[in-house]
């Protein structure tokens, strides 16, 4: 083992020949070598803690092993299928905890290449194995008449009082004022996506908004008053076109709560399920004022408002919270119930428990475009839980 130290450094340095990083792979691919593999990377993390105190250098590093690593040892792999330890970690574990991450992923992988059944997942349910969701949703025009936004095909949808509504080849769904034509009065159209669907529309004052599962947002086709105002149902991500004579307004329910956002150009994401304890508001860039009831706080970025009682504000990972727009699952410490009803949202599935509801917690960043056994096979090898498919219906155990 002391003999491939130096070795395994000069690999972290990028200066191995290829026959050094053969032999290296040669040796981590044997199972019963693992713990070599994580006195390894122990080793490399303790010299990082000792030379860096900043934050985002150790987050660097230790990506760097885990990606090094993961392309080299296991090169059959599909990037889709990649697993990463969570961005950020330093904030919130020691480096042996973001060790036990990443020797825990390592060796799923390495389970897997080796065709090992770490999981309770049988042949008969991967062959009724769940598919992702996708762009899905149900655009409803003033008159009530609907248009299926996923089978409908690409080019001009609807024209309704001066505005011609167009899907995109990607799947958009853009309004846009028709030249040289008055516009009527005021009409509204609402967009909502199912269980495992999503979508993006942009309105006509050219903000974009991206709808996850099971929301919907209703908007009129022009913006003609003192302000844009929208309501949404469910999570959106917002990126609000600058108009500092007209702010744009969100407003939102959940959990007998209600809020509006305020602002006049900027980006943040609302979460308000119903089946959320609270609804949550959290901001990238400039600043929005969140009022509920009589009570109102204004954000800055990387801030997030919790509204419940009353409006909370913590500073947050805004990566943790807006991923699900940029095709990823991010777990950060997460209970198992919040992650099932993510899960339950996005691959439109029936989530029961069996027996006690384990306690363990989470930390992971996961393709959205996985299947849904590849997601709960990659819980698994966390331990401490388990998992039945049947049909739709997926059921949690000890």
């Amino acid at each position: 083992m002391d003999h491939l130290r130096p070795l395994f450094t000069k690999y972290m340095d990028d200066s191995c020949t290829t026959a050094e990083i053969g032999l290296l792979m040669q040796y981590f691919n044997e199972l019963e070598n693992e713990s070599g593999l994580k006195a390894l990377i122990a080793a490399e993390m303790a010299k990082d803690v000792e030379e860096e105190t900043d934050e985002s250098a150790l987050d660097k590093r230790l990506l760097k092993i885990y990606d090094q690593l993961q392309t080299d040892l296991i090169p059959a792999v599909p990037a889709a299928a990649v697993i990463r330890p969570i961005r950020n970690y330093f904030k919130y574990a020691g480096a042996a905890a973001v060790l036990l991450i990443v020797s825990a992923v390592l060796y799923f992988y390495v389970q897997r290449n080796q065709s090992s059944n770490v999981s309770n997942l049988t042949a008969g349910q991967l062959a009724r194995d769940v598919g992702p969701g996708g762009n899905n949703a149900i655009l409803t025009l003033a008159d009530g008449s609907e248009i299926s936004l996923t089978d409908a095909g690409n080019g001009e949808l609807a024209s309704q009082s001066g505005i011609t509504i167009t899907k995109t080849r990607d799947g958009e769904l853009v309004y846009e004022i028709a030249k040289g034509k008055a516009l009527g009065a005021t009409q509204y159209n609402s967009i909502s996506t199912p269980a495992g669907g999503q979508y993006q529309v942009n309105l006509p004052d050219g903000s974009k908004v991206w709808l996850n599962a099971m929301s919907s947002l209703k908007y009129p086709t022009v913006f003609s008053g003192t302000d844009r105002r929208v309501t949404l149902r469910g999570e959106a991500y917002f990126e609000v076109a600058k108009d500092q004579g007209r702010p744009f307004v969100v407003a939102s329910s959940a959990a007998g709560k209600s809020q509006e956002i305020t602002v006049l150009g900027t980006h943040f994401n609302i979460n308000s399920y119903a089946d959320e304890p609270v609804i949550k508001t959290t901001l990238l860039e400039g600043s929005v004022r969140v009022a509920s009831g009589t009570a109102s706080k204004v954000l800055r970025p990387g801030q997030q408002s919790a509204v419940s009682e009353r409006i909370i504000l913590t500073e947050v990972d805004v990566d943790q919270f807006v991923d699900w727009k940029n095709g990823n699952f991010y777990f950060d410490d997460e209970n198992i119930e919040s992650i099932m009803r993510k899960l339950a949202r996005w691959y439109d599935i029936d989530v029961v428990y069996q027996g006690k509801i384990p306690d363990a917690v989470f930390g992971a960043e996961i393709s959205r475009a996985k299947r849904l056994s590849e997601v709960l096979k990659g819980l698994e090898t966390a331990g401490k839980i388990h998992f039945k498919i049947e049909g739709r219906r997926v059921t949690v155990m000890q």
